[in-house]
């Protein structure tokens, strides 16, 4: 994956703060998918997340609904961003990220580390 794809914003993608990706995670059909390393995820994560490492997207796409609306977090955005882009290239639709990753969601939702 080129270097620069981890701070563009693939056109399509929708981003949110804390506060509105909350909102956003609980309706139906809202799928969060957790794009950190597996001692990140397994450190703290939000409830509702899949894990799917970035380095592993390519090959889980098949296994990923093209119909679920797609909610991508990592720790500060960037990585998201780059599976976003995965993802919309392969014809997800329906993508959105939480603009500041974990580091947002932290200090949004009282977690600690």
């Amino acid at each position: 994956m080129p270097f620069l794809s981890y701070f563009v914003t693939p056109k399509g993608l929708k981003e949110y703060n804390p506060e509105e990706f909350a909102k956003k995670i609980s309706e139906p059909g809202s799928k969060v998918i957790d794009v950190r390393t597996a001692m990140e995820f397994n450190h703290n994560h939000i409830k509702s997340a899949t894990h799917v490492p970035l380095g592993t997207i390519k090959h889980e796409l098949s296994s990923i609904n093209k119909t679920d609306r797609l909610f991508l977090v990592c720790a500060t955005g960037h990585r998201s961003r780059a599976a976003a882009t995965i993802l919309i290239k392969n014809g997800f639709n329906d993508v959105s990220h939480l603009s500041g990753g974990m580091t947002a969601w932290k200090k949004f939702s009282g977690q600690k580390d």
